[in-house]
């Protein structure tokens, strides 16, 4: 874990950077928020291997069934945009040891 202080020049470097190179602060961000598409696809995926996993598991099919499609319901709906967080927030302020 880094010291407050170095925290603050870390965070001051990066905001910096941001400020000189918007299209690398913009790949950053991209980085950090999952593909939409991704996540619809595998949203539909486990939506469709639930009745499967009832029909050829039984019971334990039952319960991974459930938790599929519940999963597959979370997934579909952060696909949203702007649910995804960057990297290094502009808006946090650096703490400072008292």
């Amino acid at each position: 874990m880094l010291d407050p202080n170095e925290k603050a020049v870390f965070d001051g470097m990066v905001t910096q950077l941001r400020a000189d190179d918007p299209r690398l602060a913009q790949r950053w961000d991209r980085l950090c928020r999952p593909k939409r598409r991704i996540r619809t696809a595998l949203a539909f995926l486990l939506w469709t291997t639930a009745p499967l996993c009832i029909v050829f598991g039984g019971w334990t099919g039952l319960i991974v069934a459930v938790v599929a499609a519940a999963y597959g319901a979370v997934l579909y709906l952060k696909r949203g945009p702007g649910t995804g967080e960057t990297l290094w927030p502009s808006h946090r302020k650096p703490r400072v040891a008292d």
